[in-house]
């Protein structure tokens, strides 16, 4: 979460707007925390899954108790959805009583799917979450469902065809260029018109190796031209020195009439081809692969508006967990000379880094995806004496991890937002919180988000966030949800279920490529929420292995399920009891008194 610069905004009354602005600038900043990205799939989404698993119900590629997650999340979807609600009308819950993951009949199913469908189909959807959201930022209240709609919002722009890279740049330059006034709630509507799914006609250019002179007669008949000479689109000195950067062995490629919403996608469909007739160029030729530069030029014909864009941050790159160079070297060592895993245990554990790496050097989606999901298999072989499907042997050993980190990285987070945002004033908060024997901060600061006793310093943070919206809800939003033990069950068994619906889209997503070779426009989430989970799993063996002499992951797999277990009778213990200063830390971290 960043803290934007707002001084040209005109109106004090203007709080929704600019928490809404603030929190699509966080969904599409490529490393905020997958908890705080736009949804995967909204209820409309949803709906299309479950037509599609149906569609491979029918061929015999996938089982039919795939549909039951599918169902229970779409319930879940639509009954926090406010613009599903008023699309469906007053027989809103008679809907919702058609969908019965406990009792699926396929035909039925299909009709009463179609049907919810057929609200939303035609960008109804769309243009209702925009209504909603106009409502409450003029109201300037409901937060809450404001960050929803703004990641629904999100998540349709995103699945009807505009990059992130995009709608990113988009509302950074809309609401926080100092150049321009943000005066009214009004101005959304401007904003909203910026996406107005018109294909436009682009002109992408590469620079690539001169191999590709060698096939430049099969390119021209796809309006792609490999030349020595680049005329420059516009007068932008970045235009003029791609221009200059050209080496004697390399060429210009010049690819044109790219219909696309935007420049990022017209960029994305230009490399894609180009990409497709390297590996068939490939196919013939196995010495020398023609290489393409992933710096280019796009300029829209219309206006000869030009943007040049330098290679965009892979979406299996987005992780928190990277190290700068000299530090991953430090590490690597490390773990080469602490890791006390057995021979097993040790090749499963480097087959997983190899795959690892594999997913993150190629940039075809599938094999992204192929790659992530063999290393979690690899790390997670099959059971012949458990008698359930794969996909329950990997999520029931596979969650612990996620949900022993669910609480850490959420209060880590706002320990760094708050540093970032006024490093000085957190400080000399945390010297005065109330709390337990704190150790550390980040203990200091789940006591100060968290406990009664410290509302007087929260209050005082506030105060001082009226142009920090989305910093100030997400302090609420914590306090909210870990402010009882009761609370604390309810989050984290949501949690947990997310989890699991999740894990489930990712393998049947996994599982149609593998059958189809195709994949939904959701994927590149999908790929870095799983690449996080990754991380999060080898993180968790490497520190049981290197600091606690674990010498099988089968051990650290016990030692996950074992803690939650554990941390889940702590909090039990003192479900009916209001969250103290001498329990907090049992409660919420799972560390007795």
């Amino acid at each position: 979460m960043r803290k934007t610069n707002n001084k040209h905004w005109e109106q004090p009354n203007l709080d929704c707007l600019l928490f809404f602005a603030q929190s699509i600038d966080e969904m599409l900043f490529d490393y905020t925390l997958d908890s705080y990205k736009p949804l995967a799939l909204n209820s409309r989404l949803l709906c299309i899954e479950c037509l599609n698993i149906l569609e491979e119900i029918k061929g015999d590629f996938m089982p039919k108790r795939n549909l039951s997650s599918i169902i229970e999340e779409l319930k879940w979807s639509l009954n926090r959805d406010i613009a599903a609600k008023e699309l469906l009308g007053k027989k809103f819950e008679y809907y919702l009583r058609q969908l019965n993951p406990n009792e699926i009949r396929l035909k039925e199913l299909e009709i009463i799917i179609n049907h919810i469908y057929g609200f939303f189909d035609d960008k109804k959807y769309l243009e209702q979450i925009k209504i909603n959201l106009i409502k409450l930022i003029k109201g300037n209240k409901e937060k809450k469902n404001i960050k929803k709609l703004a990641s629904y919002y999100v998540s349709e722009l995103i699945n009807y065809g505009y990059n992130p890279n995009q709608i990113y740049f988009q509302n950074n330059n809309f609401f926080f260029n100092q150049s321009k006034i943000i005066d009214k709630v009004e101005n959304i509507n401007d904003f909203f018109n910026i996406f107005d799914f018109e294909v436009k006609e682009f002109t992408v250019v590469f620079i690539g190796s001169y191999i590709f002179t060698q096939f430049k007669d099969t390119l021209n008949r796809f309006d792609i031209v490999v030349t020595k000479n680049y005329s420059c689109f516009s007068n932008l000195q970045e235009d003029k020195n791609f221009k200059k950067s050209r080496k004697n062995n390399e060429s210009f490629i010049i690819s044109s009439k790219i219909k696309d919403f935007d420049h990022h996608s017209a960029k994305v469909q230009a490399e894609k081809f180009l990409e497709q007739a390297v590996n068939l160029f490939n196919f013939y030729h196995h010495k020398q692969k023609p290489e393409l530069r992933k710096k280019s030029v796009v300029a829209r014909k219309e206006d000869n508006y030009v943007v040049v864009i330098n290679e965009p941050l892979k979406s299996i790159l987005k992780t928190k967990f990277e190290e700068n160079p000299a530090s991953a070297a430090i590490k690597v060592e490390r773990v080469l000379k602490d890791l006390k895993l057995k021979s097993d245990s040790l090749y499963r554990f480097l087959r997983c880094v190899d795959l690892h790496s594999a997913a993150l050097s190629t940039s075809a989606i599938e094999n992204q995806i192929l790659d992530l999901w063999a290393s979690i298999e690899t790390l997670i072989p099959k059971s012949s004496e458990l008698n359930q499907d794969r996909i329950v042997q990997i999520t029931s050993k596979l969650i612990p991890f996620l949900q022993i980190n669910y609480t850490d990285k959420l209060f880590r987070q706002i320990f760094q937002d708050l540093q970032s945002w006024n490093k000085a004033k957190m400080l000399s908060i945390l010297n005065k919180v109330k709390h337990d024997n704190a150790k550390n901060n980040f203990e200091k600061t789940v006591a100060l988000i968290t406990l009664k006793e410290n509302s007087n310093f929260r209050n005082s943070i506030y105060n001082d966030l009226d142009d920090f919206p989305l910093l100030k809800f997400r302090i609420f939003e914590l306090n909210s949800a870990f402010k009882s033990p009761a609370t604390i069950k309810k989050s984290l068994n949501s949690h947990k279920q997310k989890l699991e619906w999740h894990l489930r889209r990712i393998y049947r997503t996994r599982s149609l490529i593998v059958h189809s070779g195709t994949y939904p426009s959701y994927t590149t989430i999908l790929i870095e929420h799983l690449h996080y989970y990754l991380d999060i799993f080898l993180s968790k063996i490497i520190y049981y292995s290197s600091q606690k002499k674990f010498v099988s992951i089968e051990e650290i797999v016990l030692e996950m399920k074992i803690n939650i277990e554990y941390h889940s009778e702590l909090l039990e213990k003192h479900i009916s009891e209001e969250l103290t200063i001498k329990n907090y830390k049992e409660v919420i971290l799972g560390i007795e008194s």
